[in-house]
C-alpha cells in the first residue's frame, strides 16, 4: 500500500538566508535569497543523511544529487522563468514491513521516470528514519526541456497515484483499492497524533460519556443537549448526525469511528440496562490540611491587561492550572472552537507573562523592538556574507559560525513577532468570548436557583400536607 501526495514549495522571507558555502555560484537576479532557501530547505530535508543512511539511498533523475540544486537554478535562468512555485515536493509512502529499502528507493526511482523522467530534474531519497519507509521527491518546477511549468493539479495527482498502484502491483505490493475520500486536515491528522484535542475527539468524549449514563435514545438525547450538542435521529435519513452549538454544518456519527454508528451507539445502550451498578452510601471524607497563612489578601495586585485577560482564558480552556483535568465535552461552546489553537494561546500567554506586557502600547512597543533587531541583524549577515567569500581557514569557519548564531537569533525574533501579531489579532475576540460565556454561565446558575427554589416550595407544600392529615 503506497500513499502519495506532492505540494508546491514557494520562496518564504521568514525562513534563514544561510543557503550555500559559495554565494556567488547560486546567485540568480530573477530569484530573492528566500526563493533558493526555499529550494535549498526542500532539498535538505529529502537528502538528509540522518534519514538516508549516509546518502545511500539518494538518486538524481536527469541531475547530480550532489549538484542538484545549481542545475535546477540553471535550468530556471536559461528559461527566464520567474514563477513564486520554486519548486514541488512529493512522497510516496508504504506499508510498515512491507518494503525493503532498496526495493522501496526502486519503486520511487521507477515513479520518478515515468511520472517526470522527460522532461523535469528529480531528487529522489529514500528515508529509512520511521517504521513505513518512504519516498521523497523534489521536482523543479519548470522542464530543463521546454521551459514549461509542472502543474499541481487534481489530474497530475490522479495521474501520480496510478503510477504508484501501477508499480505496487508489479512489485506484488498492496495497493489502496476502494480510498476513503477526502484527506484529513494536516492540522487535524497532527493534533490527533499528539493526542491535543479537536473537535471530533471531543464529540467522542461526549458520546461516550452520555451513552455511559443513558439507558434509552432519549436519555441519550437529553445528555448531549445538556453538553451542548444537538442530535438527529431521523428515520427517513440513513445516518444519524450530531451537530454542536456554533458548527456550521452537522456530522454523521459513524466518520468518528466503528463505535459510533447507529447500530452499535444502541448496543452500547442496551447494555447498560443489563449492567448492575453498585455504589457506597456514603464516600469516605478526605482529610483536609488546613494552612494559615499571615497578612491579608486586600493588598494583593491582581493581573489585569493582556495578561490577566490571557491567564483568565487559559484557566477556562483548562491550561491552567497546570496537570487539571479537564471535561473537553463540557466546556462552552466557544471554548470548545479553541481547543485546536491551544498551543497558539499558550505561546502568546507566555510571551505576555515572560515580559510581562499588560497594554496594547507595550505589546507595540516590544513589537518594534524586535523588527528594529532584525533589521540590524539582517544588515550584518550581508556583510558576513561578503565576508566569507573573501575569507579562507579559520576566518572562514569563524564567520560560519557567526552566521549560524545570527540565523538561530533571527529565527526566534521572528517568532516572537509572529506571536505579538497572534495577539493583537486575537485579544478582542477573547473579550468577547468571555463576555458570552459570564453571561450564559449566570444564566445557568439562574435557572440552578429557580430549580432548587422550586424543589424547596414543593417540598414544604407536601410536608403541610401531611402534618395536616395527622
Amino acid at each position: 500500500m503506497a500513499v502519495c501526495e506532492i505540494w508546491d514549495v514557494r520562496g518564504r522571507l521568514d525562513h534563514p538566508i544561510d543557503y550555500a558555502e559559495n554565494p556567488e555560484k547560486t546567485a540568480n537576479p530573477k530569484y530573492s535569497d528566500a526563493d533558493l532557501q526555499a529550494m535549498v530547505d526542500v532539498m535538505e530535508y529529502a537528502t538528509n543523511k540522518d534519514k538516508t543512511e549516509q546518502r545511500f539511498f539518494v538518486t538524481g533523475v536527469n541531475c547530480d544529487p550532489a549538484t542538484a540544486r545549481d542545475e535546477m537554478m540553471i535550468a530556471k535562468a536559461q528559461w527566464n522563468d520567474t514563477s513564486e512555485i520554486v519548486c514541488y515536493h512529493g512522497f510516496q509512502s508504504f506499508r510498515a514491513g512491507e518494503v525493503t529499502p532498496e526495493v522501496a528507493h526502486e519503486v520511487g526511482v521507477k515513479l520518478a521516470e515515468k511520472m517526470w523522467g522527460g522532461r523535469f530534474q528529480v531528487i529522489v531519497a529514500t528515508h529509512l528514519n520511521t517504521e513505513c519507509l518512504h519516498n521523497h521527491f523534489v521536482v523543479n518546477s519548470v522542464s530543463f526541456a521546454d521551459g514549461k511549468h509542472y502543474h499541481d493539479n487534481k489530474e497530475n495527482l490522479r495521474l501520480l497515484r496510478q503510477r504508484s498502484d501501477e508499480l505496487c502491483r508489479e512489485y506484488s505490493l498492496s495497493v489502496i483499492e476502494h480510498p476513503s475520500g477526502k484527506k484529513k486536515p494536516y492540522a487535524l491528522y497532527q493534533a490527533e497524533k499528539e493526542g491535543r484535542p479537536t473537535r471530533d475527539n471531543v464529540v467522542r468524549l461526549a458520546i461516550d460519556e452520555a451513552i455511559s449514563k443513558s439507558f434509552t435514545l432519549k436519555d441519550f438525547d437529553r445528555q448531549m443537549a445538556e453538553m451542548g450538542y444537538r442530535m438527529s435521529f431521523d428515520p427517513n435519513r440513513k445516518y444519524w448526525t450530531v451537530i454542536g452549538k456554533g458548527w456550521k454544518r452537522p456530522k454523521r456519527l459513524y466518520k468518528l469511528g466503528e463505535d459510533y454508528t447507529n447500530e452499535r451507539i444502541l448496543e452500547r445502550i442496551k447494555e447498560n440496562s443489563y449492567a448492575v451498578k453498585f455504589s457506597r452510601f456514603a464516600e469516605p471524607q478526605k482529610q483536609v490540611t488546613v494552612y494559615r497563612l499571615k497578612g491579608s489578601l486586600k493588598d494583593a495586585k491582581k493581573i489585569g491587561g493582556l495578561r490577566g485577560l490571557y491567564l483568565h482564558y487559559c484557566y477556562k480552556l483548562g491550561i491552567l492550572p497546570k496537570n487539571r483535568k479537564q471535561n473537553y465535552a463540557r466546556l462552552h461552546y466557544l471554548l470548545k472552537d479553541d481547543l485546536m489553537k491551544m498551543e497558539a494561546i499558550t505561546n502568546e500567554t507566555r510571551l505576555l507573562c515572560r515580559n510581562h506586557i499588560d497594554t496594547a502600547g507595550q505589546l507595540l512597543s516590544y513589537k518594534g523592538s524586535l523588527e528594529s533587531e532584525i533589521k540590524e541583524l539582517t544588515e550584518q549577515r550581508k556583510g558576513l556574507y561578503s565576508q566569507s567569500r573573501k575569507a579562507g581557514g579559520k576566518e572562514k569557519e569563524a564567520v560560519k559560525a557567526r552566521l549560524a548564531e545570527i540565523t538561530e537569533r533571527m529565527k526566534f525574533l521572528r517568532k516572537e513577532v509572529r506571536l505579538c501579531e497572534g495577539i493583537e489579532a486575537r485579544s478582542d475576540t477573547l473579550k468577547e468570548n468571555l463576555k458570552v460565556i459570564r453571561a450564559d454561565e449566570n444564566k445557568e446558575k439562574g435557572k440552578e436557583l429557580m430549580k432548587h427554589e422550586h424543589r424547596r416550595r414543593s417540598g414544604r407544600t407536601s410536608r403541610e400536607d401531611e402534618l395536616g392529615g395527622i
